[in-house]
């Protein structure tokens, strides 16, 4: 079996959602410091399913770092 190269992007392709929310996370301020250590948290320990929750549920909470 040969392994091409659209099979890498096949296998990082779910990770993308993580990988979009933890640059978010980090990018942006939260109402505490515990509420964006929580999101990252839940983020990195469930990869896939935590960057979608973030996605629809946690993205709202989050202010841009130029208002604090």
């Amino acid at each position: 079996m040969t392994f091409a190269w659209w099979h890498i992007i096949i296998l990082l392709l779910p990770m993308l959602p993580t990988f979009w929310s933890i640059w978010h996370i980090w990018n942006h301020a939260f109402e505490t410091m515990q509420r964006k250590v929580a999101w990252l948290a839940l983020v990195v320990l469930l990869p896939v399913l935590g960057g979608l929750i973030y996605i629809f549920f946690g993205r709202r909470q989050a202010m841009p770092l130029n208002t604090i």
